[in-house]
């Protein structure tokens, strides 16, 4: 299962946490299936506010399937979980869509703002169109899945390596036509993986 960014999966926790306590306890099963269902089309205006891939609504709805079971109400669970499931299945088939881009770059979450976003500010005033908001990974599983996520919708892909992600990925990723470990940038590293993108482009158009 696609497994989303970080940052998503804090804000989708913090809705359904919010939402569900505004449940009364003695909600009739009317009212405890209308909350679920206004819960799902906020999740569905998350993913698009936050600009994810319909990817994310298989790990949605098994949240919202943890969330409904957890419900102290009593209610038709079966039949909420499959009104919440259609409601999010919404996502899949709108207008959301994962944008091809030159490079998408996994990186760790202490490192976004001193280094992943910088960089990618540097490539894209290069003309690189680069993906990274998404791609913010604390362990191994996420990194694995941001990487299929990646080379699935992007041309290539970029590794920055640094000591948090090998606290969360213990072996560097080996690097392919595809793929490259960026251990640390300077304007000479930004010109030669701007040079790389050009040859990404004619390889994967």
């Amino acid at each position: 299962m696609f497994v989303p960014s970080q940052g998503f999966r804090h804000a989708a926790t913090l809705l359904m946490t919010n939402s569900v306590r505004a449940i009364p306890a003695d909600a009739s099963p009317a009212e405890t299936l209308g909350a679920v269902e206004r819960l799902a089309h906020d999740l569905v205006s998350l993913v698009g506010d936050m600009r994810m891939s319909a990817d994310v609504v298989g790990w949605l709805t098994a949240e919202l399937d943890v969330t409904i079971d957890r419900l102290p109400q009593s209610f038709d669970r079966d039949a909420t979980r499959s009104s919440g499931a259609s409601i999010l299945a919404g996502a899949r088939t709108s207008a959301l869509r994962v944008s091809r881009n030159d490079l998408f770059l996994i990186y760790a979450p202490p490192d976004r703002l001193p280094l992943a976003a910088p960089l990618a500010v540097e490539l894209t005033k290069r003309r690189v169109t680069v993906a990274f908001a998404n791609y913010e990974v604390a362990t191994v599983d996420e990194f694995t899945a941001a990487m299929a996520h990646g080379l699935t919708h992007h041309r290539g892909g970029l590794v920055l390596w640094t000591a948090n992600l090998e606290r969360a990925q213990a072996v560097a990723p080996l690097e392919n036509d595809r793929v490259r470990v960026i251990r640390q940038f300077d304007s000479a590293t930004v010109l030669e993986l701007t040079d790389w993108t050009r040859t990404l482009r004619v390889s994967h158009p």
